[in-house]
């Protein structure tokens, strides 16, 4: 199946559910994802799935084609729980850089310094080094760029408004978020322990924003 086409797949996937099969898929989508951070990508089968979410191979396959269009449908849904309401959100904080970042920051280093979010990020690792033409990588790395592009169209629309000076907005982002989770995200997946408390957290993310504020020469 081709990119485009499992796209579309994807995307209108929830438009063809009945109530009781969107509730099916749910416990399935639910019940893959435990397993795939629990286990690995290559290490969960269909059948593993089928197995502990119930139902047949056959309602599996037919509402998600296979394991690659699952999992990339498992990412899109968890993309949009996490990172929905970050761009929902964005529009209220129009001349107000330094709170947006503080607060999107805020909530990226609560979301990737929890159990599963260490989990998923080896699960990420992993499927780096698997040679499956089947499972599209630039799919996925486009699902996880999700919050470096909510910040990017923040920035950019800073940037027309004449609130803030800066050449490559998505750039900008990226080393934004690199910045707020690289002194805790590297160690905890390696399992060092290290402080990742609430207060050591908001004192790392306080410096990187002012930094970045004076950096992108915030004009007030």
């Amino acid at each position: 199946m081709s990119e485009e086409k499992c796209r579309c797949f994807i995307s209108s996937l929830v438009d063809r559910l009945s109530g009781k099969a969107e509730s099916r898929c749910t416990k399935i989508i639910d019940v893959a994802y435990r397993l795939f951070l629990d286990n690995g990508y290559e290490n969960v089968s269909m059948n593993d799935i089928v197995k502990h979410a119930g139902g047949s191979l056959a309602t599996l396959y037919k509402h998600f084609g296979n394991k690659e269009q699952l999992f990339i449908y498992i990412l899109e849904q968890k993309s949009e729980e996490v990172f929905g309401e970050w761009g929902r959100k964005s529009v209220c904080y129009e001349g107000r850089i330094e709170e947006f970042l503080t607060e999107t920051g805020r909530m990226f280093l609560d979301l990737v310094t929890t159990p599963d979010a260490i989990l998923f990020h080896r699960l990420l690792i992993s499927i780096g080094y698997i040679n499956d033409s089947r499972l599209n990588k630039t799919q996925i790395q486009n699902l996880m760029s999700v919050p470096v592009i909510i910040i990017a169209n923040y920035l950019e629309n800073e940037k027309v408004n004449g609130h803030i000076e800066v050449e490559d907005t998505y750039l900008v982002a990226e080393q934004f978020l690199n910045a707020v989770k690289g002194p805790f995200l590297f160690q905890t997946i390696l399992g060092i322990q290290i402080d990742i408390s609430e207060e050591t957290r908001l004192k790392a993310l306080k410096q990187v924003v002012t930094i970045f504020c004076r950096g992108l020469h915030v004009i007030q």
